[in-house]
C-alpha cells in the first residue's frame, strides 16, 4: 500500500432516513488523517428521504459517494455489488443503522502501515440506543478460528468492526447469498481459515440497537440466523476438520468477560426484563 491508503466503506440500504445521515458523519466527517474515502452506498430502491439525505449530504461536503440503485435479493447481495465496485486499498461494511469512533480510520491505517502483511484489523463494538446514548461495550477474547466456527455464531470477530485489505476479496470471495442473516459468520470463519488478522482491543464502531433491527429487534429472523449459523458452524467443522469439543467453559469465560463496570446498568435492565 502506497503512503495513502484509500479506505472503501460499504453500505448496504434500504429505507434508512432515520440513521443515515449519523452514519454519512461517522464516515466523511469524524475520521481525519493522510487517507481518502469512497463510501459506496448500495440501496434496494429506497422508498422514504434516504436518497434524498444522501444527495444533499453529498453535494453539501463534496463527499467521495457512489450511490448504486437497484433490487438486491438480501442485503450480501447488495455488499457484494459494492465489493465489486471497490477502488481503495482496504475495504469494510458499515450498516446505514452504524456508526464509526470518531478517528478510528487513523488508528487502522497506522496499523496496516505497521504491519504490511496484515490483512485484517478489528476492534470491537459499543452498543447505543437509538438516541445515540452509549448501552454498553463488547469486549473480545483472543481470536481463535475453532472457537468461531464451534461458537455457532460470532463471537470474536464483528463486521461492523472489521477492515479488511482489497487482496482479500481474491483470496476468500464474496458474501454467499444463500444465507440472508449469517452470511457474515460464514465470511469470517473463511477470512480467519485464510488470512492474517490484528485485533485491537478498542471498539471500532457503534452498533445501534432498535426494534427494527433485521435480527435484534425481531424474534423471527432471529430464529432464521440461529438456524443458518448452525449450518455454517457444522459445514466448516468438517472442511477444517474441527474435532468437535465443548466450548462451554470458553463461552462462560466470553459472558463473564462482559460483567464490568461500564456494563452493569445494562446487564442488569437486561436481567430483570427477564423476569418482568
Amino acid at each position: 500500500m502506497g503512503i495513502e491508503i484509500k479506505i472503501s466503506i460499504i453500505t448496504p440500504s434500504l429505507n434508512s432516513e432515520k440513521f443515515i445521515k449519523k452514519n454519512l458523519q461517522s464516515i466523511h466527517l469524524k475520521q481525519k488523517g493522510r487517507f481518502t474515502i469512497e463510501h459506496i452506498i448500495v440501496d434496494g430502491t429506497s422508498k422514504d428521504n434516504t436518497i434524498k439525505i444522501i444527495n444533499e449530504f453529498k453535494k453539501k461536503y463534496k463527499a467521495n459517494i457512489k450511490l448504486i440503485r437497484g433490487k438486491d435479493k438480501n442485503m450480501y447481495d447488495a455488499i457484494n455489488k459494492g465489493m465489486k465496485l471497490v477502488t481503495g486499498d482496504v475495504w469494510a461494511c458499515l450498516n446505514t443503522d452504524d456508526q464509526y469512533i470518531p478517528d478510528i480510520f487513523l488508528m487502522v491505517v497506522d496499523e496496516f502501515k505497521k504491519q504490511p502483511e496484515t490483512e485484517v484489523v478489528y476492534g470491537s463494538l459499543e452498543y447505543v440506543n437509538e438516541k445515540g446514548n452509549f448501552e454498553r461495550k463488547l469486549y473480545l477474547p483472543k481470536f481463535d478460528v475453532d472457537f468461531l466456527i464451534l461458537a455457532k455464531a460470532s463471537a470474536n470477530i464483528y463486521q461492523p468492526a472489521a477492515f479488511l485489505k482489497k487482496s482479500v476479496i481474491k483470496k476468500v470471495g464474496f458474501f454467499n447469498t444463500k444465507y440472508n442473516y449469517a452470511s457474515d459468520y460464514d465470511y469470517f470463519i473463511r477470512v480467519g481459515l485464510n488470512c492474517k488478522l490484528k485485533q485491537i482491543n478498542k471498539p471500532f464502531t457503534k452498533f445501534t440497537l432498535h426494534d427494527n433491527s433485521i435480527t435484534w429487534g425481531n424474534k423471527k429472523t432471529a430464529t432464521v440466523q440461529k438456524k443458518e449459523s448452525e449450518e455454517i458452524s457444522a459445514k466448516y467443522v468438517k472442511i477444517a476438520g474441527i474435532n468437535k469439543k465443548s466450548i462451554k467453559i470458553k463461552l462462560f469465560l466470553h459472558y463473564l468477560r462482559q460483567i464490568k463496570l461500564k456494563n452493569l446498568k445494562y446487564l442488569f435492565k437486561r436481567t430483570i426484563k427477564k423476569f418482568v
